[in-house]
């Protein structure tokens, strides 16, 4: 795997704040394969609708990373199940709006890509998403390093400062 993208894996764990299960039992003929449609079809419904394009102002307290994250979870979740859709979603021409197009475009991508990335996404918990308050504790959650150690915030409470540093590319 390369470094890219042990650093997006490692990133996207850090902003929820939480590891937790991964991929479902796949395919598109499983249970509730209808269901993950149905939330796959939602999610990128209201990221077509909801989506305002980037512009040179600047953006603190910017929603879109949370409106990107809670798209992007729901279609990871879905597995093999999102992939027609999202071809469908992804061609030029169709219906929806080039912003839409191009996240489907991105996921299929992840999909078919590093297990880490795609299982990164899906064991993210919306519920915790945001929860870091400036003047409080960090919330803890565990990283691993390039050379696949774990660590834990937790391990490190007690010390004057902890700085974690990764450079991530807008997925």
């Amino acid at each position: 795997m390369s470094r890219q993208h042990v650093r997006t894996a490692l990133a996207l764990t850090l902003l929820t704040l939480l590891i937790a299960p991964g991929w479902g039992n796949g395919g598109e003929n499983h249970p509730g394969a209808d269901a993950a449609g149905e939330a796959v079809r939602a999610a990128l419904a209201r990221f077509d609708k909801d989506w305002k394009d980037y512009t040179n102002e600047p953006h603190y307290g910017d929603p879109r990373w949370k409106l990107k994250m809670e798209t992007l979870v729901p279609l990871a979740k879905a597995g093999p199940a999102a992939v027609s859709l999202l071809q469908e979603v992804a061609k030029e021409g169709s219906s929806w709006r080039a912003h839409t197009r191009n996240l489907a475009a991105e996921m299929l991508a992840i999909l078919r890509g590093p297990k880490a990335v795609r299982e990164a996404l899906e064991s993210y918990d919306l519920t915790k998403m945001d929860t870091a308050v400036v003047g409080k504790p960090a919330p803890d959650f565990s990283l691993a390093d390039a050379s696949g150690e774990t660590y834990r915030l937790s391990q490190f409470r007690g010390n004057k400062a902890v700085v974690v540093t990764f450079i991530i590319q807008d997925i």
